[in-house]
């Protein structure tokens, strides 16, 4: 199963994962994924051409705690997530 579109739409496909209610299963491997101006949330098998992964599961350790609201990810925190994460990738 494959999310793409908004990192809002990609935000509420995790949640719905964590939370057991997505309707379809969760993707083998999942990762989430920036190509261009586009997220996705698919499997980590997959070919991509993005800027930016990071797995399911450091996505959830980003934002769990908004998991259990009705908290959207605005630009900023957007922002301060995928710089988090391109740090911690160029430290590895």
């Amino acid at each position: 199963m494959r999310t793409a579109g908004t990192f809002q739409e990609v935000y509420a496909a995790a949640k719905a994962y964590v939370n057991e209610t997505a309707e379809n299963g969760c993707p083998m491997d999942p990762v989430v994924r920036r190509e261009e101006d586009r997220w996705m949330l698919e499997s980590g098998m997959e070919p991509t051409d993005g800027d930016f992964e990071v797995s399911l599961e450091a996505f959830d350790s980003w934002f769990w705690e908004g998991y259990k609201s009705d908290y959207v990810p605005s630009e900023s925190d957007i922002e301060d997530f995928v710089k988090a994460h391109h740090a911690e990738d160029e430290n590895e």
